[in-house]
């Protein structure tokens, strides 16, 4: 569950702060998931949800809108993840607390339960909510070169390897999780911060850095990743625009320039763009344009996820860009 606070003055710190509260829906995951859903795209999500008020309230809003939760992992007398963010009077975040301890709770047992429609899948996104050794349990059982024990018509039959992996490390802190096993993902949706966390190359902020120096670094950092096995890197700057890295490809695509009303969702939103521009062929420099601007809308909500994400919306929002 996301608990929101929006200043209605620029926040003052060590002090209480007139603004409003709003309860929704929330987590890197979750978000991912309802924005492909509301794209259109058959999506189930794998958690960990407790029984407690906000994973009731989870539920309920999962079935009013369709998202697919049924087959997490569903644990009573627990409390379901809290992220607790507050926003400045210009939209941006200004602090942020995350409780997602219950994540932490998934099993390999309870994943090799679900190993046919993993198996199937044409693209698994993976976030570092979960523990490294889960992570790297989904790679090593579902991964490239591994027989993951579909019953056949699925992804694995399709490319010959499976599944797609896709990572959102969640935050800096986080994205250790995943870096000893970092060469096992077709695409990474990095931030500046968790970019430089996963490669170890020192990224400095755009407004800090003069463009040729910041785009070294940057190089640097994709050329590590491609190194390790990844196929796609696409590192988003907020006001600078995204960077993209492939083998053989780089370029940096400009960002949508919207007044943000709470930012906390739009990277979440910009991998969903990801997922889709993927599965729907629309290449490297399409598949940056639909994700910001599925972002761009996104930020322009109080909500994690817009409610009115749609197909529709964002070709719209495209349309209008061409303009």
């Amino acid at each position: 569950m996301d608990i929101n606070g929006f200043s209605a003055a620029p926040v003052n710190m060590a002090d209480s702060n007139p603004g409003r509260i709003e309860y929704c829906p929330g987590g890197v995951g979750r978000n991912i998931a309802e924005n492909l859903h509301r794209l259109g795209e058959k999506v189930r999500l794998i958690s960990v949800i407790g029984d407690d008020p906000g994973g009731q309230m989870i539920r309920a809003a999962s079935e009013k809108t369709g998202l697919d939760i049924g087959h997490s992992l569903f644990l009573s007398g627990e409390v379901s993840s809290v992220y607790l963010a507050i926003m400045d009077s210009n939209g941006e975040m200004k602090l942020a607390l995350a409780d997602m301890s219950l994540p932490e709770r998934m099993t390999s047992e309870h994943l090799e339960s679900k190993a046919p429609l993993i198996a199937e899948s044409a693209v698994v996104v993976l976030d570092a909510n979960l523990t490294e050794d889960i992570i790297r349990f989904v790679l090593d059982r579902f991964g490239p070169g591994q027989n993951p024990g579909g019953n056949g018509g699925g992804a694995a039959d399709r490319t010959g390897r499976g599944p797609l992996f896709f990572l959102d490390p969640v935050s800096a802190r986080k994205a250790g999780r995943a870096r000893a096993v970092i060469g096992g993902f077709d695409t990474l949706k990095l931030n500046r911060m968790e970019g430089e966390c996963l490669s170890g190359v020192p990224l400095p902020s755009p407004e800090a850095a003069g463009s040729a120096e910041l785009n070294a670094c940057l190089d640097r950092a994709g050329s590590y990743f491609i190194e390790q096995g990844v196929r796609r890197v696409f590192i988003t700057l907020g006001r600078a625009g995204v960077y993209f890295r492939s083998e053989g490809k780089r370029f940096l695509a400009a960002n949508r320039q919207v007044k943000p009303v709470n930012t906390s969702g739009g990277g979440d939103a910009f991998t969903a763009g990801m997922v889709y521009g993927t599965l729907h062929g629309l290449g490297d420099e399409g598949t940056a344009a639909f994700a910001g601007a599925m972002a761009a809308i996104t930020v322009q909500s109080t909500s994690a996820v817009s409610p009115g994400m749609s197909l529709d919306l964002v070709e719209e929002f495209l349309a209008k860009e061409r303009l």
